[in-house]
């Protein structure tokens, strides 16, 4: 059975659009390849999703086209992460400060949350820094650090 979808990229009728038609494998395939979706993050997904999913990308261009007047520049797709410079000293040793703190963040999922408890200078930044991150709190070490921080700030 061969079915039409018709993707705008706004409301005007004189805004872009983007038909495809054929069976519903087929236009599957082709929205993903026209609008550069990744398959394996719509895997799963039904027909209609994937339209959703495509539209908001579209809808999201065509505002950024006239709202902003931009325009699309070359897409590439590469997993590769930008080299850093090698003679420069300074960006060495800002690269090996960088591996460093990935590796301490992954030896310790609450490495970041400690050291912003330990930056903390009066009680209020404490109280704040706990109120927007309470996920890191159910920890028992976290709450401790927190805790010890507290009482160090208030006899100060």
């Amino acid at each position: 059975m061969e079915t039409s979808v018709t993707i705008k990229y706004g409301k005007s009728y004189d805004d872009t659009w983007a038909v495809f038609k054929g069976t519903s494998a087929e236009i599957r395939a082709n929205i993903l390849e026209f609008f550069g979706m990744d398959p394996a993050t719509q895997q799963g997904l039904s027909l209609s999703s994937v339209v959703i999913n495509a539209t908001n990308i579209a809808h999201g261009k065509g505002l950024i086209a006239t709202a902003l007047g931009a325009t699309v520049v070359e897409e590439t797709a590469t997993n590769a992460e930008p080299t850093k410079p090698t003679s420069d000293p300074w960006a060495a040793a800002s690269a090996s400060r960088e591996s460093a703190s990935v590796a301490t963040a992954k030896a310790d999922p609450n490495a970041y949350i400690l050291g912003e408890i330990e930056k903390k200078t009066t009680v209020q930044e404490l109280k704040k820094l706990w109120a927007e991150n309470q996920s890191f709190f159910s920890d028992a070490t976290v709450m401790a650090a927190w805790k010890a921080k507290g009482k160090s700030l208030q006899g100060a």
